[in-house]
């Protein structure tokens, strides 16, 4: 009797453990299909603003900074790297008392769980480090959604990110929509 009750138990246990193990390829399968790099397409605030000291203010924030490159995103098997750009100012030049500004990348990565044309990030803000004028005025940066696959080349996310504005001459807390493209 003992020996009957096992084998259906020992036959559902294996059973089990072949569709967990292939749910698990199937989901590393489609990982690796979005693995890569890719570029930031569209960078849309939902505030105009002119972070480029153009005296023209825009929306779209790719019109307003230059230092978006093919390594915006990085996805890797079990991490997901982000570069936003990071705004570098100083008031300190006598050529540019309103200010002169310039653009870098700022990384963060963090581990992520995948399942249904979803990256959910475990860790979604981080503390961007900065100095203006020597002075040290660090910003948060927070991912404001998981990474959404559109198709098979697009990535979309949102962030909250603070950013210089020469219209208003102070620090502007934007929502952005990130569209990424696969390079």
């Amino acid at each position: 009797m003992k020996k009957k009750l096992f084998n259906p138990i020992l036959i559902t246990l294996f059973t089990f453990m072949l569709f967990s193990c292939e749910s698990d390829d199937n989901i590393n399968n489609e990982v690796e299909l979005y693995t890569g790099r890719y570029k930031i397409i569209s960078f849309k605030s939902n505030t105009e603003v002119d972070l480029n000291n153009d005296n023209i203010s825009s929306e779209e924030l790719t019109n307003e900074i230059n230092s978006f490159d093919l390594n915006d995103l990085e996805i890797k098997p079990n991490l997901i790297s982000f570069f936003f750009p990071k705004t570098w100012i100083s008031f300190q030049y006598p050529s540019s008392p309103e200010g002169s500004i310039e653009f870098i990348g700022y990384g963060f990565g963090t581990n992520f769980e995948y399942e249904d044309n979803l990256f959910s990030l475990k860790e979604k803000s981080y503390i961007e480090e900065s100095y203006i004028d020597n002075v040290e005025s660090n910003k948060n940066v927070t991912i404001n959604c998981n990474l959404i696959v559109i198709d098979d080349n697009h990535i979309k996310t949102s962030i909250s990110k603070e950013y210089y504005d020469f219209n208003s001459n102070n620090w502007v807390l934007l929502n952005i929509d990130v569209i990424y493209e696969k390079q």
